[in-house]
């Protein structure tokens, strides 16, 4: 992509246009095809860098790499990142660059220069470089940040895509700059604003923007070397800005071909979608609590030993709370970065209540430093936990029971109390057993609770609430709805022949609305009304079962058919509610 500043277009220039204008679509999707190789994870930049020169070499590409960490100041390169490639268009950073230093970036000149770098458009070019000192740009970049190494000006006179840079000396730049506040703020916003298809309609998203997010960029691609081939360039930065990375690549066929090696390069460059740098990589994936002991869960590998396990130290409040090897299984994590070895972790620690704030790091084997993977904030407000079990009834008897502890006195057995419709209803001590809630929170005494409870009939709230004790404030265990119909209960027991022609219908009945009285029962035969009464049996084992008095039994002898018949039997509600049907049973005579 490249043009010159009054000069007319080589035949090369003019077909690389082109190839460029036929090939976009086809490049665009062909680069989600691109397969990269296996092999393991590099120890570093620099392998990995050497890993892709290596891949694209043995395709018959000429290619160098270089890799600067802003961070620690490292440079890493594969290939022959000392020599000279064609910038095609990558110089427009080096435009940009002088006008931002010299006070020229505003108005028109700063609108066609952020055309010049998101769209990498050749007139805005044109237009800027003979602005900047032309040929001589290079030079003033060179001597202006003490680059010797960065390349020198264009083989052709005026034609700006043959300005020769070395890939170590454009991440050597594109460092200096990111330190530089006159440029580094406007160049960035540029760079990370990179459109997906240039002003000509090429394709900008191969190489660097294909094999990780978040990247700024500036591309570049034509055929303005020396041997006229198809070079194709990717720079910019990754990492959250972090590491300065040029790719530079001649050889193969113009278009999605190369471009396509390319971005197999910044694969090959970036397992995992990031730059492997000598100290750990890692997260953490999650923070949380049970009662007051803390959970902490992530993963890191050191990639100078991806196969070793890893220290991982926790902090709270700046303070050590915690330490453990990566022992826990992660097989997604070795799937993304190609690597094998244990590398997940889970940690626990108890914490006292106020707010923490934890921080995780990872501690550094071999080369680079020890990396914090993250911190989460908690607060522990000491108030009870607890939960609230489904609520049996029997007839209008509902059973409230569940558990509550308070981590600040843990043996301690903790008042619950009950609440109706918001009116209380029940209240006592956590007094019963409670071996699973026990060994799940590493404590000892009886946490939970059970009430008996009369209910109304319709819907009913029942809410659960545990008083603290020490710091804190009571809690909310739970509310269950709890609806009663106020129908009778009651069953048939059993349904016999007891001589020809006439069947015995036991059984028993009543309303928990009026639960002393008498219940009238009805029976059917085949649909037609056989008997009726009220309950006249005495049914002690009813009465103890469900705490109540009175005569609740029922006995009918009622006359069947010869053959198949069908006896049902229905208690008659009194007050709120409706009739029940007790049971349905078939009988042959």
């Amino acid at each position: 992509m490249t043009n010159p500043a009054g000069a007319a277009r080589s035949a090369t220039g003019l077909r690389g246009k082109a190839l460029a204008a036929i090939t976009s679509l086809l490049l665009a999707a062909a680069l989600m095809s691109v397969v990269i190789d296996g092999g393991s994870a590099g120890a570093s930049a620099g392998t990995d860098a050497a890993r892709a020169v290596s891949y694209a070499s043995s395709h018959g590409y000429r290619t160098s790499i270089g890799v600067f960490d802003t961070q620690t100041g490292r440079f890493s390169g594969a290939g022959d990142y000392n020599s000279t490639y064609a910038s095609e268009s990558v110089v427009k950073v080096f435009i940009a660059t002088r006008l931002l230093m010299t006070g020229q970036m505003s108005g028109w000149n700063e609108t066609t220069a952020y055309k010049m770098i998101t769209q990498s458009d050749d007139a805005s070019a044109n237009a800027l470089y003979g602005r900047t000192g032309g040929d001589g740009v290079i030079t003033w970049i060179k001597q202006t940040f003490n680059l010797p190494s960065l390349g020198s000006p264009p083989l052709s006179p005026g034609w700006w895509g043959s300005t020769r840079i070395t890939a170590r000396g454009m991440a050597l730049f594109y460092n200096a700059v990111k330190n530089r506040a006159s440029v580094w703020p406007w160049l960035a916003n540029a760079m990370h604003h990179a459109t997906r298809y240039g002003s000509d309609g090429q394709f900008q998203f191969f190489g660097i923007p294909s094999a990780t997010t978040g990247s700024g960029v500036k591309q570049g691609w034509g055929n303005d070397n020396a041997a006229g081939q198809a070079a194709f360039n990717s720079t910019g930065f990754v990492n959250g800005d972090r590491f300065a990375v040029v790719i530079l690549t001649q050889g193969g066929v113009y278009g999605w071909p190369i471009a396509n090696m390319v971005t197999a390069e910044a694969r090959y460059l970036m397992p995992g979608g990031r730059i492997s740098s000598d100290s750990p990589e890692g997260t953490v994936d999650s923070l949380t609590l049970h009662g007051n002991v803390a959970t902490v869960r992530g993963w890191s590998f050191d990639p100078n030993s991806t196969g070793s396990r890893i220290k991982i130290v926790v902090h709270v409040n700046g303070a050590l709370a915690a330490y453990a090897p990566t022992t826990v299984s992660r097989p997604d994590v070795n799937a993304a970065y190609n690597i094998t070895g244990t590398h997940g972790y889970a940690i626990a620690f108890r914490l006292s209540d106020g707010v923490k704030n934890v921080c995780v790091y990872a501690t550094n084997l071999g080369a680079g430093v020890n990396r914090t993977l993250g911190c989460r904030s908690l607060n522990l407000t000491g108030a009870p936990l607890g939960a609230v079990d489904p609520v049996p009834l029997r007839a209008n008897v509902a059973t409230i029971s569940g558990w509550t502890y308070d981590y600040d006195v843990p043996t301690y057995s903790l008042k619950a109390v009950v609440y109706v419709n918001g009116r209380l209803a029940a209240y006592g001590l956590t007094t019963v057993p409670s071996p699973a809630i026990n060994t799940s929170y590493g404590i000892t005494g009886a946490h939970r609770y059970s009430f008996k409870v009369r209910l109304p009939d319709g819907a009913n709230r029942v809410c659960v609430y545990g008083i603290n004790r020490g710091p804190g404030f009571n809690s909310t265990l739970g509310c269950r709805l709890v609806t009663l119909s106020g129908s009778p209960l009651g069953r048939v027991d059993s349904i016999s022949v007891t001589k020809p022609a006439v069947a015995t219908i036991t059984g028993w009945t009543y309303d928990y609305d009026l639960p002393a009285q008498a219940l009238k029962t009805v029976v059917y035969v085949n649909g037609h009304l056989a008997a009726y009464g009220p309950t006249t049996v005495n049914r002690t084992d009813v009465n103890s079962v469900y705490g109540i008095t009175g005569i609740h039994g029922y006995s009918f002898s009622v006359g069947i058919l010869p053959g198949a018949n069908q006896v049902c039997v229905y208690g008659i509600n009194t007050g709120p509610g409706a009739n029940t049907t007790l049971g349905c049973r078939p009988i042959t005579d």
